[in-house]
């Protein structure tokens, strides 16, 4: 046998394939530490990388809300619709969060599938309506005109309303809200 048959050969003997290369501290994904909104029945928290806590509940200005929105999300988009059933509003939007004034005044949330926002329990879009059956009390609204409308009960005792999409075992929380919204009944 030659030498380049025996090397050939000696190279086929091998059980495994040598192992990758470890990750070093600069090649390593860390997590990016990110802002978030914790949602309840009563108005807005958000949440910042560096542990500052802001809260505002329903009724707090909107100069002051977005001021600290804007610093942790970045400029919001705003809208307006004259034509709300609880009369004329206006909307911020960041990203999955719309919050909703009127009279420069926070009296909403509307809140669609994303990482940065949770109700205070732990809700959040995108999770599937069964698992949220197990832990919450959860109630279809049979008269309501919107599809998939329901509300639950949050840990605290009081209502979260939101919008499930999909049926049976395969339906998600679509969105949730609290507070006034402009839905068209």
């Amino acid at each position: 046998m030659g030498v380049l048959a025996a090397a050939l050969l000696a190279a086929g003997c091998h059980d495994r394939a040598p192992a990758p290369p470890k990750p070093t501290a600069s090649t390593a994904a860390k997590p990016k530490p990110i802002n978030r909104a914790v949602l309840d029945h009563e108005g807005v928290t958000f949440d910042s990388p560096a542990g500052r806590t802001f809260e505002y509940n329903f009724g707090a200005s909107r100069t002051e809300v977005e001021a600290v929105a804007n610093r942790l999300f970045g400029e919001g988009d705003r809208s307006a619709n004259g034509e709300c059933g609880a009369g004329p509003m206006e909307f911020t939007r960041y990203g999955p969060l719309t919050l909703n004034y009127q009279h420069d005044k926070l009296v909403g949330w509307l809140a669609n599938e994303g990482v940065q926002v949770v109700t205070t329990d732990g809700v959040k879009p995108g999770t599937f309506m069964r698992d949220l059956k197990v832990t919450r009390s959860v109630r279809m609204v049979v008269d309501s005109t919107l599809e998939g409308e329901f509300d639950y009960l949050a840990a605290d005792g009081h209502p979260i309303g939101g919008f499930a999409k999909g049926k049976g075992r395969d339906a998600k929380i679509a969105s949730l809200y609290a507070g006034t919204n402009c839905f068209f009944r």
